[in-house]
């Protein structure tokens, strides 16, 4: 029997974006194995197996995993396997190059950002170096966003290189919700009928960035009393962001929710979504949002400039500027005293078809599955999100 392995640095990954191709495998008669932390039985996969990943390329940890990850190609003799994200990339690639070559399985890896530009700063170097390290046993790689394949082709970081629009947004997973629904969920956050609602849906870390959103709603404060923040999401800068927001005397306008499996009423019950990210891939939040038809403000960077268009859909600032509070908080206060903005930027709010699981999916199972023929793709009902997230 062929068999796969996925591995992603969490296993929520792979159960939110993984599904539909895992499906597809399963129809196939593979049997299909996940590595990653937090990994547990689903009826979809055969094998899971829990991996630490930690955020440091050279970490002691890291090396282990990979050992452990070396052991698994050993012993269950992978016809193919596939990693997602840096960490875990590096890891089952680094795997792979320690196998015989005659013993290593087909090595596709699946860059949701790479996390390095074009400069020499220590963090690209290192970053970049990992890449460049795995390339020679990377037979197929997918990027997805248009300064990533312009890196990937630059360094050669992968024997064939391929562009997909994401792994593609499941429509059943964010069906349209009552205007009671939503007014529901608004007054469950015990704030006012008339407050404009900004959207933050992330892991808490540095790279997102969360501590410039809270700063910036300090400086409109006293401006729009009607603003408040809501954040979806748990993570290493969580208590910071908390202790932050008292501080600043910020807990009448920002609530932190937590993690949360549905999204679909956060996203269809506020008004705009926010990030600042330093860094991105092609953002699910941004296309979930979209979808959900509430248009974003964020970060001028690689991923969003891919989904948003200044003015269009939403609005950009400049991350990297001398006071990016100071950025951020003028484009927050162009859109709160411009009616007619919001009207435009709502009316465009809405994803392009081919982010979509239907266009996506063809592409990037003909890189998968080196087999494939678009007529093997059945109908099938994509999982809910309630059902991805239990």
């Amino acid at each position: 029997m062929k068999r796969i392995l996925i591995c992603a640095s969490r296993m929520s990954h792979i159960i939110n974006f993984h599904l539909p191709y895992i499906s597809y495998f399963k129809s196939k008669g593979y049997a299909v194995d996940a590595a990653a932390e937090g990994a547990e039985a689903h009826p979809l996969i055969d094998c899971c197996y829990d991996m630490q990943f930690v955020k440091n390329p050279i970490s002691a940890r890291n090396l282990k995993t990979t050992g452990r990850l070396k052991r698994l190609i050993s012993e269950n003799k992978y016809t193919m396997v596939y990693s997602n994200s840096t960490l875990a990339g590096a890891a089952l690639r680094m795997a792979v190059k320690q196998t015989p070559k005659e013993l290593r399985p087909y090595c596709i890896h699946i860059s949701h950002g790479y996390m390095f530009d074009g400069s020499g700063s220590p963090r690209s170097v290192i970053y970049r170096a990992a890449e460049k390290l795995t390339a020679n046993v990377t037979d197929s790689l997918v990027v997805m966003n248009k300064t990533d394949i312009e890196l990937a082709r630059r360094y050669k970081l992968g024997k064939s290189i391929y562009f997909t629009n994401g792994m593609g947004l499941c429509r059943e997973r964010f069906p349209e919700i009552s205007s009671e629904e939503r007014q529901s969920f608004r007054r469950g956050l015990a704030l006012p009928d008339s407050t404009v609602i900004f959207l933050c849906v992330g892991e808490f870390s540095k790279r997102k960035n969360q501590t410039l959103l809270i700063n910036a709603l300090e400086r409109l404060r006293l401006k729009y009393k009607n603003a408040a923040l809501v954040f979806a999401g748990d993570g290493g800068s969580l208590n910071e962001c908390r202790e932050l927001a008292a501080r600043l005397e910020l807990n009448g306008h920002i609530r932190f929710l937590g993690h949360t499996s549905d999204v679909n009423t956060l996203y269809r019950s506020c008004d705009v979504l926010l990030s600042g990210a330093l860094m991105e891939g092609l953002p699910f939040n941004v296309m979930e949002a979209l979808h959900c038809g509430i248009p974003v403000i964020a970060s001028k960077i690689k991923g969003h400039t891919d989904l948003i268009s200044d003015g269009v859909n939403g609005l950009l600032f400049d991350v990297n500027a001398k006071d990016p509070v100071s950025e951020l908080a003028g484009v927050i206060n162009s859109y709160m005293k411009n009616a007619g903005l919001q009207k435009t930027l709502k009316a465009n709010a809405f994803l392009d078809k081919k982010y979509y699981i239907e266009s996506v999916e063809p592409k990037l199972l003909s890189i998968l599955d080196k087999d494939f023929d678009e007529t093997q793709i059945l109908p099938r009902r994509y999982p809910t999100y309630e059902e991805a997230n239990t």
